[in-house]
């Protein structure tokens, strides 16, 4: 899916005719002409912000960081989803702060619960920082937030006074459905953090990602960004800046998205044909993930050493999600990146693994079926 031929001839241009820019320091706040963009690149999906309010980062992960180090001091509150992005989850233990997690349906987070969570917090005089979530195609169950439910957020998060940092790495890849307008379209960006990368549509060695602030707020983050790295580099930003500026970017999405729909496609029929009754798995309709549940009493971490040394296949382990300790008999699997001949063989052998390990209580009745919790 990497735009080869058009990376070499944004490149080649951009040599010839801004290496005097492309080569040097760029500003902390990034190439205004990729900001420029980029306001343009998220007007499509309800989004205005201008160039001040847009912060360029050595991708997503970054922003992630940069919010816990601006908000985040030892002991505070962060709201996040289970199971949740595991790396946001790496920069909130990071900061030591208190994780406390919310379940999600297929539907997303659970309002009725995120409420309960909010108003226990406020009996003991506290507010969580932010609430974290990803809504579209989340990693790493796949799930994508209904439009009311990102209402019914931001209803809670006006109500407790805290923040929402939407974190929306995956939003251009979907392959079927509506698609429900981004959390920070919703506000305004009065109480929304926006994170999002070129690092899934593009590709992931250029390190674009960005923020989306309150002025304010992307100046605090252009101070810790400053004693971080200075800048992005210039000459990635130069490329991104020119893929978007000719259409490039916008005119590849069928493509991409046409070849992941194949794999997840693929990936179901596999999970579909192989897996022994009481194993689900969600139904994305985008992204990158399937999350797959194994009857209870299994554990996904104690298989892995297994899975890998004897059925050379591997997976995430669903505990890593999970802020709560919980997860044991998740897993997240990949289809973006093998190939439909790998994933079905793969899929073959993780079966194979399940089978032998299945617990003897479990009914041939039970059915093979989709989920989303």
């Amino acid at each position: 899916t990497f735009p080869v031929t058009e990376l070499q001839e944004v490149t080649r241009d951009i040599l010839a005719d801004q290496a005097h820019r492309a080569l040097q320091y760029s500003t902390t706040e990034g190439d205004p002409r990729l900001r420029d963009e980029l306001a343009r690149w998220m007007a499509k999906d309800g989004i205005t912000a201008n160039r001040d309010q847009i912060l360029v980062t050595s991708g997503s992960q970054q922003g992630l960081d940069l919010v816990g180090r601006i908000f985040l001091d030892p002991g505070d509150v962060v709201v996040v989803e289970l199971p949740s992005y595991m790396a946001a989850l790496q920069v909130f233990r990071a900061c030591r702060a208190e994780m406390v997690g919310v379940p999600q349906d297929e539907e997303g987070m659970q309002t009725d619960r995120l409420a309960q969570v909010l108003a226990d917090l406020a009996r003991r005089g506290r507010r969580p920082k932010f609430i974290y979530v990803v809504p579209d195609f989340q990693n790493p169950s796949g799930i994508t937030w209904t439009e009311e439910r990102r209402r019914g957020l931001l209803q809670l998060a006006a109500q407790y006074d805290t923040l929402v940092v939407e974190d929306n790495p995956y939003r251009e890849i979907r392959f079927e459905g509506m698609a429900p307008p981004p959390i920070q379209s919703l506000d305004g960006g009065a109480r929304t953090i926006y994170l999002s990368t070129f690092s899934k549509t593009l590709c992931p060695g250029l390190r674009i990602g960005w923020m989306v602030a309150r002025e304010e707020v992307i100046a605090q983050l252009v101070t810790a960004k400053q004693g971080m790295d200075l800048c992005s580099p210039a000459f990635t930003q130069a490329i991104a800046a020119e893929m978007l500026r000719r259409d490039i970017l916008y005119r590849r999405l069928p493509v991409i998205t046409a070849v992941y729909r194949r794999k997840r496609d693929a990936m179901l029929r596999a999970l579909q044909r192989e897996m022994p009754p009481g194993v689900r798995w969600t139904r994305p309709q985008g992204g990158l993930f399937l999350w797959v549940r194994l009857p209870a009493g299994m554990d996904t971490e104690a298989l892995l050493p297994e899975a890998v040394e004897r059925e050379r296949v591997a997976y995430v382990v669903g505990s890593g999600f999970h802020a709560d300790g919980g997860g044991q008999e998740a897993m997240r699997l990949n289809f973006s990146y093998p190939s439909e001949e790998e994933i079905d063989e793969g899929i073959r052998r993780l079966a194979r693994l399940v089978q032998r390990h299945l617990p003897l209580s479990t009914s041939s009745t039970i059915p093979r079926t989709t989920v989303s919790d």
